[in-house]
């Protein structure tokens, strides 16, 4: 179209334009208020939906690399600790769950370790705890816990790593190591030996 024919087409339009009544205008006015109205009621709907699919994703991507890392742990060790620095929810674990079996004394187990092995083998029950804990205070507990109950103790060896006492009373003997590891966790052995 030229602009001849534009400027033919607005002023036949115009005159028309003028002649539409102030009601069909406000009818026109509060139309395009309800359209703009469902719009912004559209726009924030689909924004609240983003939002809460957004944040369950979010939720469930630790539990899922958790399951990732667990399973990349199989075939290279060491892994957790590694991304344990990039993913912080790998560092929450849930709490220790003892497995079946009973505690041996004659000390009490060290508080917050869990049992996560038990055996008898004839004459010897071994049970092992784990847990967060610091490796001096653990080993302070059962050496002062022997000592109180008239143990005698002979060290078998000791590194900054782990250690392993003997501990006789009369007939009675029972073997305790301690094992520091990775993530501030410790495990103490007592390998009870009776007559």
């Amino acid at each position: 179209m030229s602009k001849g024919g534009l400027l033919v087409l607005a002023s036949q339009f115009a005159p028309r334009f003028f002649q539409i009544r102030r009601g069909t205008w406000l009818a026109i006015a509060v139309g395009l208020m309800v359209l703009l109205a469902i719009f912004a009621w559209a726009v924030l709907a689909a924004f609240g939906w983003l939002w809460g699919q957004g944040k369950s994703l979010t939720e469930g991507a630790p539990e899922a690399v958790r399951v990732i890392a667990a399973q990349v742990e199989q075939a290279v060790p060491r892994t957790r600790e590694a991304l344990g620095d990039l993913v912080p929810a790998l560092k929450s674990e849930p709490p220790p769950r003892d497995v079946s079996g009973t505690d041996i004394g004659p000390v009490t187990r060290y508080p917050g370790l869990a049992r996560s092995h038990w055996q008898r083998d004839g004459r010897e029950i071994t049970v092992s705890y784990e847990g967060r804990a610091d490796y001096i205070t653990v080993l302070d507990h059962y050496a002062k816990g022997f000592a109180t109950q008239g143990y005698a103790q002979s060290v078998m060896s000791a590194t900054p790593e782990a250690e392993a006492h003997d501990y006789r009373k009369g007939d009675e003997r029972v073997r305790f190591e301690i094992t520091r590891l990775a993530q501030g966790k410790i495990k103490a052995t007592i390998i009870a030996i009776q007559p």
